[in-house]
């Protein structure tokens, strides 16, 4: 057994045991607290208590997601590296992102959209399939484009400040701003650098094949377009100046 043989089979046995363990450990944990959130629903979302449940767990995976993938780029000896602590968290995001698709699909409330369900098989499995051999160098971009969930810190605190009929406040307004300030330091940014990275690896270091080339690119096309119809359904419905509970 050659030597780039022998490490596409120990790349895709870690990663593989990765996902068996790390995965419905994940799925398992989110759908616990979903258990012990729902038992905490504020009067005035009684009426919704699927929607607010989701948004609470929704925030809390994007305040531990989010600081994870910062802490781990910050204390990266290079700038961009490949470090199994992306596939790690990655996993991690894979188990949340098939709970919440679950648990919007069940649930009798309108939660979900297209975008929504769409963003979460995307990441679920197509993503983690496109980091097995020998598509490996696209694990080096996994944190970079979870830092978007420091952006969703804020997209979601608004989310539940809405719910809780708090849309004029101050807090709210803040939160509102600084969303639209991090979607571009922390989601659009990165993600667009992952989407040039990709297309350089390829076309210029011939270090990703073909074929992650070709799974790869239209999934990070999907991730920015995503992101980017966030930002201007929320600028757009800012501008609107509604009063019922916010669903974007």
């Amino acid at each position: 057994m050659d030597t780039a043989h022998a490490s596409f089979d120990e790349e895709f046995t870690w990663k593989g045991k990765a996902v068996v363990v790390i995965f419905p450990t994940s799925f398992l944990f989110f759908t616990v607290l979903n258990r012990l959130v729902s038992y905490y629903t504020p009067e005035k979302c009684a009426g919704y208590p699927d929607r607010w449940t989701a948004y609470v767990i929704s925030w809390l995976h994007a305040i531990l997601n989010g600081s994870l993938a910062l802490v781990l780029t910050l204390s990266g000896r290079e700038w961009i590296e490949s470090t199994p602590w992306a596939f790690y968290l990655h996993c991690m995001s894979a188990g949340y992102f098939a709970y919440d698709a679950v648990a919007m699909g069940i649930s009798k409330e309108q939660i979900g959209s297209f975008d929504i369900y769409l963003h979460h098989i995307l990441c679920a499995f197509f993503v983690t399939a496109s980091q097995f051999p020998p598509c490996g160098q696209v694990t080096i971009f996994v944190l970079w484009d979870y830092l978007c969930e420091i952006t969703n810190v804020f997209l979601h605190g608004r989310k539940l400040l809405a719910m809780l009929g708090r849309r004029e406040s101050t807090l709210y307004k803040r939160l509102n701003g600084l969303f639209l300030v991090t979607f571009f330091i922390f989601r659009f940014f990165p993600q667009v650098f992952v989407f040039v990275m990709l297309n350089f690896d390829f076309w210029f270091t011939a270090q990703l094949p073909l074929l992650c080339y070709v799974i790869s690119i239209p999934q990070q096309t999907i991730v920015v377009l995503i992101g980017s119809n966030i930002a201007y359904q929320i600028v757009r419905r800012s501008k609107r100046g509604h009063n019922k509970v916010a669903t974007d």
